[in-house]
């Protein structure tokens, strides 16, 4: 059996260098401690905090002097968070012509059993939600509507990612900025490792 003596320093640059995910992950799990992978937004894997999205963009933590609403701090930092998982080369444009798609964060609050399990009344108090004309969803503009159970949200993609992959991390990732965003009393999951 060999040894091999692998200082700190190569292995920040094997990283550096490793150009699929899947290579990055590998180097991560032989040599690194999770602080040691560095946010960067030529992979939206390593944005895993509020933080790290500011560390990525050169931007600074939000302070708030003037005690705005918890869920206007959460949709600043979702807003920050985006904008580091777009990455370096990706800007979302509008596109009037709908030729384009975005991928935005969609939350279950109920299981398929969980709701088979449910009586007639339980039922009737699920929230309900469509998306009319096309997806409607992104800009972060919420629209009561009825009852406090019909929202919707539209009108842009400042929340929106370019694939459902993205979208799909975005929303579990950060679950508990998004829980503070949507001011909805449910239970948070698990966050991905």
């Amino acid at each position: 059996m060999r040894t091999f003596e692998i200082t700190e320093k190569e292995v920040a640059a094997a990283f550096r260098e490793a150009e699929s995910g899947e290579a990055k992950k590998i180097l991560a799990a032989l040599f690194c401690k999770e602080e040691m992978v560095k946010p960067t937004l030529d992979d939206y894997k390593t944005i895993r905090t509020y933080e790290d999205a500011c560390k990525a963009l050169g931007e600074p933590i939000f302070e708030d002097p003037n005690n705005l609403p918890n869920h206007i701090i959460a949709l600043m930092k979702l807003e920050t968070i985006s904008r580091a998982l777009w990455g370096r080369n990706f800007q979302p444009k509008p596109d009037g012509e709908g030729s384009k798609v975005y991928w935005y964060p969609w939350f279950a609050l109920w299981t398929k059993k969980e709701v088979e399990d449910m009586n007639p009344e339980q039922r009737g108090a699920l929230l309900s939600a469509t998306a009319s004309h096309g997806a409607s969803a992104g800009f972060g503009f919420l629209h009561a509507n009825f009852r406090s159970s019909c929202a919707n949200a539209s009108l842009g993609f400042r929340l929106c990612q370019e694939t459902e992959e993205k979208a799909k991390y975005f929303g579990q990732q950060f679950i508990e900025l998004w829980a503070e965003y949507l001011k909805f009393n449910f239970t948070v999951g698990n966050r991905l490792k």
